[in-house]
């Protein structure tokens, strides 16, 4: 026998269940994910989906769930509902604990997030180890969202000739027309990352220039994360060199040690750090 109607309670409940679903891939892809700043940078994707599109994902699908839950409470469930929590309802008397209860739970959970206390803190620990664990030195932008500067600005943060980094970038056959052009833009034009791009610029420096060029941010950047080692590598000197530099200015280091470990011995911040090495003074 045909069905003659359209049954707006089964289709709601569906959307609902399909959005449920979404939102339970998409929160683990972005608990997950690297840092915007690294994830942006290496064009990072998980299943085929950038950080920004598992966003975006997320973020309109929670709406959709949120509506269809409105419209599913509203029109088919609220009368219901109120008798969950009318006090002379038989039914709200039946649930009036478990209700309570409910509340109860939820707010010890959302005070634990804010507190950070254990075992909720264990939970973003966990999810910030992993989002780490993604990238390592060699992998952090110069500077944070550093993909959205425009060609000629990071011309000139490398002291290069605006058109001496088109031309390096037409050479390699990337679709570089003008100076004002992001570098995320060249990038995703060219199926690169923009770390790619960019080393497309720095490669074609000296040694000597990359190490006069290299600039260390005050924080956001990941700076603390990478090793003596590596960053006497960016600047041109050997891991020896570096250490010889640190202890003229008092401070102990081994190669392995990061930036952010130095610092907190010595009551300095990561950038100071990095502008030791570099001086060779504070």
């Amino acid at each position: 026998m045909a069905r003659k109607t359209f049954r707006f309670r089964t289709f709601t409940t569906f959307i609902l269940a399909w959005a449920f679903l979404v939102l339970i891939l998409s929160g683990t892809m972005l608990y997950v994910s690297p840092p915007g700043r690294i994830a942006n940078w290496n064009d990072w994707r998980l299943l085929a989906l950038t950080k920004a599109q598992w966003q975006a994902v997320h973020t309109l699908t929670a709406l959709v769930f949120l509506v269809g839950g409105l419209f599913h409470l509203l029109k088919f469930n609220w009368k219901v509902f109120l008798a969950y929590l009318r006090k002379r309802s038989e039914v709200g008397r039946q649930f009036r604990m478990e209700m309570l209860l409910s509340l109860v739970l939820f707010a010890a959970v959302l005070a634990g997030t804010l507190t950070q206390m254990p075992p909720f803190s264990s939970v973003i620990v966990a999810g910030d180890t992993i989002k780490n664990s993604w990238a390592g030195p060699s992998d952090e932008p110069p500077m944070p969202h550093m993909e959205e500067l425009s060609i000629q600005q990071v011309a000139e943060r490398l002291q290069m000739e605006p058109e001496k980094a088109l031309g390096l970038l037409r050479q390699e056959g990337l679709p570089a027309e003008n100076p004002n052009v992001k570098l995320a833009s060249v990038a995703k034009d060219s199926g690169r990352s923009p770390q790619q791009v960019y080393m497309i610029l720095q490669n074609a420096l000296t040694p000597a220039s990359a190490a006069k060029n290299y600039v260390p941010s005050a924080g956001g950047s990941g700076l603390g994360i990478k090793t003596v080692a590596a960053v006497a590598a960016e600047l041109g000197l050997t891991a020896e060199d570096a250490l010889a530099r640190l202890r003229s200015n008092n401070l102990q280091a081994n190669p392995d040690d990061t930036i952010r470990t130095v610092a907190s011995k010595s009551g300095l911040r990561p950038f100071e750090v990095v502008e030791i090495v570099k001086q060779g003074k504070r």
